[in-house]
């Protein structure tokens, strides 16, 4: 049967290589060649029987039980009651809020060329304030305080962290942990019954308040 091409042509099988006319072929008389005789090489071993070693036995020894360390009693460590320093304080209130605070620095900037004036903020040290929560949503968190030296500005970050329970027995407050710990930024300040009323919203500034 008779192969064809794609284009009906007979198929036609190709020569060598014409660059392979003019090549001189080496003299195999003089050369070498190695593994070519294809003859089986046999190797004798002489029959040696395989000693085999006696396997010593281990001795069993008693294990010694671990000398167990005097154990001394254990002296319960007395709690170390934490003062939080607050930077005011505010009259007899039966419950009151406990909060961090990073108050505000708002400085007044005026330009001397142009003649225009703006307002730089800056953040000064961290205190306690004790503060009143007026309402407090998971929008929103109202609260009132005195602020006599009136540090506390827009834009000025809240932590609160504790109630203080007025205790009747020894007229002293207890500390309870807050319900919730979040950052609020301060939005509004106004004057109010003899202090200040405040308006904040969940902060994105979180500032450290652990020392």
């Amino acid at each position: 049967m008779t192969i064809l091409n794609k284009d009906g042509n007979v198929y036609v099988v190709k020569g060598p290589n014409p660059l392979a006319k003019k090549q001189q072929s080496w003299d195999r008389n003089k050369l070498t060649f190695h593994n070519f005789e294809w003859e089986d090489i046999n190797f004798k071993y002489k029959n040696k029987e395989k000693i085999s070693k006696p396997i010593k036995k281990i001795k069993e020894q008693p294990i010694e039980e671990p000398i167990k360390p005097i154990e001394e009693p254990v002296k319960p460590i007395k709690p170390i009651k934490q003062e939080d320093k607050k930077d005011f304080e505010l009259p007899y209130i039966k419950y009151k809020v406990l909060s961090h605070c990073l108050p505000t620095i708002i400085e007044n900037k005026k330009d001397s060329f142009y003649g225009e004036s703006w307002k730089k903020i800056k953040y000064g040290k961290k205190i306690v304030i004790p503060l009143v929560v007026i309402e407090a949503t998971d929008l929103t968190f109202d609260f009132w305080t005195s602020d006599p030296n009136e540090k506390i500005n827009v834009k000025s970050i809240i932590y609160p962290f504790a109630y203080e329970v007025h205790n009747s027995q020894d007229d002293s407050y207890d500390k309870v942990p807050y319900d919730e710990y979040r950052w609020w930024k301060i939005t509004s300040k106004e004057t109010k019954e003899g202090g200040w009323f405040f308006k904040s919203v969940p902060s994105d500034i979180q500032p450290d308040f652990s020392d």
